[in-house]
């Protein structure tokens, strides 16, 4: 079985609004998939779907196999799937091992061992601000490892990130993507939705690209990056000849 998720046909509406439509692809283990396309294109609803947060409208959605068409978020939880969010909102008043620790406390009641996984995933992650720094007291990209880090501490094998770059400069957008590769050679699956086309042509795999809600095309990153319809929708010219 090489592909840990598979969609069949997968809509999602929103009354008259048809926010994704029939959308079918694989996500291969131990890959990095990217998803691209306009803002309202239909990249988060996809998400939200795969991490069970709504059933699809239509469609069949299998994790390592499985019928989690609709299943709940907790569920897909203890599963192994985690994610991340656009806009991160940590516990603001938690030091950072705490907040990291929230999520560990999905496999474990006891806090001597969530403290222990914790840790291990600030070193791992190379985490630079204080471990008992109150949380809203940290830089941007500080707050984008934290949360990667607390979805990490409910060791998933399926990891969704959310724009998890956005807001960060250039040499904070190279700590992330060495981060997340470090991520996948650790064995953990990775879906990620990012506006930086240079950053995702540059870590992904694969990529689906959507538009108006359905999927214009997949591909490796050279593919989409010389396919006409990419370059028409979403990419433009001015990609293309950089």
């Amino acid at each position: 079985m090489s592909a840990i998720i598979k969609l069949e046909n997968v809509s999602k509406h929103f009354g008259g609004l048809k926010a994704v439509q029939n959308f079918s692809g694989e996500v291969e283990y131990h890959s990095i998939v990217g998803l691209i396309g306009p803002n309202g294109a239909g990249k988060t609803t996809l998400f939200n779907m795969i991490a069970c947060t709504f059933p699809p409208t239509s469609g069949k959605i299998y994790f390592e196999g499985k019928d989690i068409t609709n299943f709940k978020a907790s569920q897909m939880a203890h599963m192994g799937l985690a994610r991340t969010f656009q806009v991160v909102k940590p516990f603001g008043d938690m030091t950072v091992i705490e907040n990291i620790m929230v999520g560990a406390f999905l496999k474990t009641k006891n806090c001597k061992v969530a403290r222990e996984k914790a840790e291990e995933i600030y070193e791992f992650l190379g985490m630079t601000c204080g471990r008992d720094q109150v949380a809203h007291n940290t830089t941007t990209v500080d707050r984008k490892k934290l949360e990667v880090a607390r979805a990490l501490a409910t060791q998933p094998r399926l990891l969704l990130l959310d724009e998890v770059m956005a807001g960060c400069n250039p040499q904070e957008k190279l700590e992330l993507v060495e981060v997340i590769r470090k991520m996948r050679d650790s064995g953990i699956t990775i879906i990620i939705i990012e506006h930086d086309i240079k950053t995702i042509m540059s870590l992904c795999d694969k990529i689906f690209m959507l538009h108006r809600g359905e999927k214009l095309l997949e591909g490796t990153p050279e593919e989409v990056a010389n396919d006409k319809r990419a370059i028409s929708a979403y990419l433009g010219e001015d990609y293309v000849n950089a």
